[in-house]
């Protein structure tokens, strides 16, 4: 059984604007994914409906092999929700908030109050837990909010922009506490911060546009993007790595080799075996006397397959229409 699935998932709003188009995709229990997509690509919209937020114009959600509707409470009490830069009462303390929302999922007193405590120390707000909100920083406000969504004990967590508005530090530990969470739960993150998603998530689910343009594990989207393209950083006198460039671009493995500075960038010809192409390269480049300082793949950067992808969608114009309607 999935924890989430959705099928040809569509959502018009007032007959003007188209926020999904048929999107279906499938959560496995215990995945991290990413949800990742351009400005307005239909994310927000994703997730009001896989939380029963809003109603769909077509198709449907299923979360834990139930169908999601807006009258379905008690399926959401099985879900934690995190919104992007969540508003709270600002006269309330984290105590008090945490209690608050405890007893709207139904907690007893004895459930609760050692489940807030818990929860407050968890994200290192005992420190605070007697201030009121509105004297919290907002990576204060977003750690509770964290708190608050742990509170029924979910087994989805859905988070919509966690990082958003964060200090590196903040973001370091909210970053942490989302590897810690996302072991025993199946997780949903938003996030347009990409480096974000490539350290936590090893899924991905990509929009544009209000169509899925991909969905597949974090290896299958980095992989399948410039994946014989390399950039090496030398060390070495001008003159040896000129030498290298020039050694390297003429073997018959290397499509094309430019130098700028230190670093040279290879792309390589199409093989599924790129190994054996990058040792002769690398053996090129020490015959030339020249150091190597470090050497990684091109194709490995996450957000360089993330504009390739989008961008590739994009010039495909009115064949995603059709395309989708043969499929």
């Amino acid at each position: 059984m999935s924890a989430v699935e959705t099928h040809n998932l569509t959502k018009i709003y007032q007959n003007r604007h188209i926020a999904l188009n048929g999107v279906t995709v499938c959560t496995e229990p215990g995945a991290i994914v990413g949800l990742l997509g351009p400005n307005g690509a239909g994310k927000t919209t994703l997730i009001r409906l896989i939380l029963g937020l809003h109603r769909p114009s077509a198709g449907w959600v299923e979360v834990f092999g139930r169908q999601m509707t807006p009258n379905a409470a008690v399926l959401r009490c099985r879900v934690g929700y995190l919104p992007t830069a969540p508003r709270l009462p600002p006269q309330m303390t984290p105590i008090t908030y945490l209690d608050y929302v405890g007893k709207l999922f139904g907690l007893p007193g004895e459930v609760r109050k050692p489940r807030l405590a818990a929860m407050i120390r968890a994200v290192d707000l005992l420190g605070a837990s007697a201030q009121k909100l509105s004297g919290l920083s907002t990576g204060m406000l977003t750690r509770l909010g964290i708190a608050a969504s742990l509170m029924n004990e979910p087994e989805l967590l859905v988070w919509d922009e966690p990082t958003y508005g964060l200090d590196p530090e903040a973001r370091r530990f909210t970053i942490d506490l989302m590897k810690e969470l996302a072991r025993n739960r199946t997780l949903i993150l938003s996030s347009h911060l990409l480096h974000d998603v490539d350290e936590v998530c090893d899924h991905a689910v990509v929009l544009n546009q209000g169509q899925l343009i991909f969905q597949g594990t974090m290896g299958e989207l980095k992989g399948r993007m410039r994946r014989n393209h390399f950039e090496l950083q030398l060390e070495g006198k001008t003159k040896a790595i000129e030498t290298a460039r020039a050694n390297v671009s003429k073997l018959a493995s290397v499509r094309s080799a430019s130098a700028a500075g230190p670093r040279i960038a290879i792309e390589l010809t199409e093989s599924k075996d790129v190994a054996s192409p990058l040792a002769e390269v690398l053996m090129t480049v020490a015959e030339a006397g020249v150091g190597l300082v470090s050497i990684h793949s091109k194709g490995q950067q996450t957000e360089e397959a993330f504009l390739e992808l989008v961008e590739s969608d994009e010039a495909r114009g009115f064949t995603r229409a059709t395309d989708a309607k043969a499929a």
